[in-house]
């Protein structure tokens, strides 16, 4: 047993005392032997801290790291994978609850196919009060596999939903050579989907990942992954970024952000890059353009805003809305917004 590779759990939390005791304890209950278990308390304020501290105290397994201020799911994520120096990482959330053999299996898969970069499980959906509500669809499972690193992607991109499937056992040596994750919507679509051309995601098919009470509205989604989301600020002030207004089509092109700086030759770059548009609007056309026609109809007055403002943060709100409808006519190009042009000041 001593000889099994070692895994890293990242479980980072903010103000979860609630649950955050059972998500460590379904950590601790694990069958794989070679474990330790960072817990990243993100300022919480609500006694998370001292129910971490004795966790802590009783295991040798765990240790604590405390960031002084709130700074958000995405931050902490890129925390999670960069914590520890195991050949093996599992990023965590403190309310999420995995079986006594997740990590085994999902080991047993890395184990048996070295090209693999991450291994995940099916999931279900559990309430407060344990009611199951359900598991989640075969469909949400990823399994890009095969040598080829483009058509992985492809499958990343053309299925890439929902929780399960992200969490999962991570490969460091693929995990290093990730990308910086940027506060954008999609963000975790455009992980994994850069992931997948480091390596083959694969997926255990028991429900072994408990998800707490479901997922979130998209745009509320989107608007928490903007930087000033992530710190609790208003996201509708003139000097924010406002691609969290079109969250899908700011998802398509968060994937070619990545895919910019992917540690790829330039032919998987160009073939990767090309099918973004192609296979964002084969899924999620019709709502892509109601984005696109809401940004639209909004658009007047956020230029007559930016407008109004004293010279700099109006040259800053107008380049964010000039950005903004570049990366619409990236993905939809028929989407046209002539009549602002006069407007738009450089």
């Amino acid at each position: 047993m001593a000889d099994r590779p070692h895994v890293n759990v990242n479980l980072f939390v903010h103000n979860s005392a609630a649950t955050v005791g059972a998500a460590i304890e379904s950590v601790l209950a694990q069958s794989w032997p070679a474990l330790s278990l960072t817990l990243i308390d993100d300022g919480s304020d609500d006694g998370t801290t001292e129910i971490l501290a004795g966790y802590s105290g009783r295991d040798r397994r765990i240790r604590i790291t405390r960031n002084r201020v709130n700074g958000g799911a995405i931050a902490n994520f890129q925390r999670a994978f960069w914590y520890g120096d195991a050949d093996f990482v599992l990023p965590k959330s403190g309310d999420d609850l995995i079986a006594p053999d997740f990590i085994a299996q999902t080991m047993a898969v890395l184990l048996a196919h070295p090209g693999c970069a991450m291994c995940h499980a099916s999931g279900l959906l559990f309430t407060g009060d344990a009611d199951i509500l359900g598991l989640y669809p075969p469909e949400h499972r990823l399994d890009a596999v095969g040598t080829d690193a483009v058509a992985r992607a492809r499958h990343v991109m053309g299925r890439y939903t929902s929780s399960p499937s992200f969490w999962g056992v991570y490969r460091r040596s693929a995990v290093d050579r990730l990308a910086r994750i940027r506060h954008r919507a999609g963000w975790d679509h455009a992980l994994l989907a850069e992931l997948a051309l480091y390596g083959e995601i694969r997926h255990v098919p028991e429900p072994l990942y408990w998800r707490h009470q479901g997922g979130k509205p998209v745009l509320r989604l989107a608007r928490t992954a903007t930087e000033r989301g992530s710190r609790g600020l208003a996201v509708e002030e003139a000097l924010t970024e406002p691609h969290w207004r079109v969250p899908l089509i700011s998802t398509a092109v968060a994937h070619l952000e990545t895919f910019a700086v992917a540690h790829v030759d330039d032919d998987v770059r160009a073939k990767v890059s090309a099918a973004v548009p192609e296979i964002f609007r084969a899924r999620w056309l019709a709502p892509m353009r109601r984005e696109a026609a809401a940004l639209r109809a909004a658009l007047p007055a956020l230029y007559e805003r930016a407008m109004r403002q004293d010279p700099w943060p109006g040259r800053w709100m107008r380049r964010g809305l000039d950005d903004l409808l570049h990366a619409v006519g990236l993905i939809l190009p028929e989407e046209t917004f002539e009549l602002l042009s006069p407007m738009r000041v450089a």
